[in-house]
């Protein structure tokens, strides 16, 4: 069965990421040009893509809101080195909240500071 022919209510979590995914990598409106960015988007979604298929779903949101506190940490304490870049951690930290917000819209609001 055609991906979009089938009940809404049988899209999975994967599903979303992988189009995501494959959007950022081929697409026509915003091709894929492989800056910071785009490099922090992808490496963010294809790390959610794989926990996506192995980890339960507590454990899925418990990893990842503490991923966004260590980030957060990282990027209002300038805890990194000259070579790293903002953008790239930025974008990271973005695309996995974007992800967490669609399995419940607290986790836009419930990052655990690890304190």
């Amino acid at each position: 069965m055609n991906d979009n022919k089938r009940l809404a209510s049988a899209i999975t979590l994967s599903t979303i990421i992988k189009r995501k995914l494959s959007f950022l990598l081929d697409n026509d409106i915003c091709p894929w040009i492989g800056d910071n960015t785009d490099l922090g988007e992808r490496d963010a979604l294809e790390q959610l893509l794989a926990d996506s298929t192995s980890m339960i779903e507590e454990e899925f949101e418990e990893k990842y809101l503490l991923e966004i506190a260590r980030l957060k940490r990282r990027i209002e304490g300038k805890i990194f080195s000259v070579a790293d870049n903002d953008d790239y951690y930025e974008s990271f930290s973005n695309t996995i909240i974007e992800i967490l917000s669609l399995i419940n819209p607290k986790n836009l609001y419930d990052f655990d500071d690890g304190e």
